[in-house]
């Protein structure tokens, strides 16, 4: 045995999961080891790096397509990681849609990633990779599609610039799943305290650097969910108002919108506060929300 595989046994990194192994969180993956997180979109790439103790350290954003930007950064890329490790999130090509009656066996999301069909059915289409948010009250799921040309795209230039990746997800997906868990154990909460009322209707609205998707839900069920890829910017922000507005409008009194947006004090509250001055707002957005989800989970 070698000096250095005793010297992991003693300080348990042995005991560690390799960094290409999906089935653990990137924080587990990379427990002392540094790591690239990176944000694409139609503007340019945005990037963050996470440190060996799994801090969030310096930031910055490039424009340009991801070819350019790697072609001009991998160098300075690579030495903000162990090994080139790198996450990404995609925020375009992707589509967010409300399916009914999808199965729900044991270990769907590994199956919906090897054979689809066993899951989708006759709404699964070659070309495409997914993912599943299923409501655990009701036969809805929320089910997100990735063009696979796209994923293999991002892959080839990742790996000609000398950098590997580790996962790829969609931020305004993730940010989905994490405000469905946090209304799930919010309207349990409700229930155990106030047993006897009934929790009014809820408009979940998730908005990740001008990418959007709005959830209607009435009792626990999901009723209506609309997403749309870079629909506005922080100084157009009118696309948005234009989507929202009707479905705020159909709000009554005792409902709620909760709002997830990727940095905290954004344009989307704003617009919410002046389009449903009536209605109230949870806020549960965070600073740096989509680099906390990527270096976490």
């Amino acid at each position: 045995m070698k000096l250095s595989d005793v010297s992991k046994v003693l300080s348990f990194a042995s005991f560690r999961p390799d960094p290409d192994d999906g089935s653990f969180s990137w924080k587990k993956r990379f427990t002392k080891r540094k790591s690239l997180l990176l944000n694409l979109s139609r503007d340019g790439v945005a990037w963050r790096a996470a440190s060996r103790e799994g801090t969030l350290t310096e930031s910055g954003f490039i424009q340009g397509p991801l070819k350019d930007v790697l072609q001009e950064m991998s160098d300075e890329f690579s030495a903000m990681t162990d090994n080139g490790w790198c996450a990404v999130s995609v925020n375009q090509r992707y589509v967010i849609t409300l399916e009914k009656n999808l199965t729900r066996k044991d270990l769907t999301n590994d199956v919906l990633r090897v054979t689809p069909r066993l899951v989708l059915g006759a709404k699964a289409e070659r070309g495409k990779r997914y993912s599943l948010a299923h409501n655990p009250e009701s036969n809805t799921s929320a089910l997100l599609s990735v063009d696979e040309e796209y994923i293999k795209e991002i892959e080839g230039l990742f790996k000609a610039s000398g950098l590997k990746l580790g996962r790829i997800c969609c931020g305004v997906f993730a940010m989905l799943d994490e405000t469905l868990n946090q209304i799930q154990l919010a309207t349990k909460e409700y229930k155990d305290e106030n047993a006897k009322d009934s929790l009014g209707g809820i408009l979940s609205v998730i908005s990740c650097n001008g990418s959007v998707c709005i959830l209607k839900s009435e009792k626990e069920k999901w009723t209506e969910l609309r997403s749309r890829v870079a629909l506005f910017t922080e100084d157009d922000i009118a696309p948005l108002e234009k989507i929202l507005l009707p479905m705020v409008n159909d709000l009554k009194e005792g409902d709620r919108i909760v709002l997830n947006a990727c940095e905290e004090g954004s344009q989307v509250r704003k617009l919410l506060r002046g389009i449903a001055p009536s209605i109230k707002i949870n806020d549960i957005s965070r600073s740096a929300a989509i680099w906390n989800l990527m270096s976490k989970y």
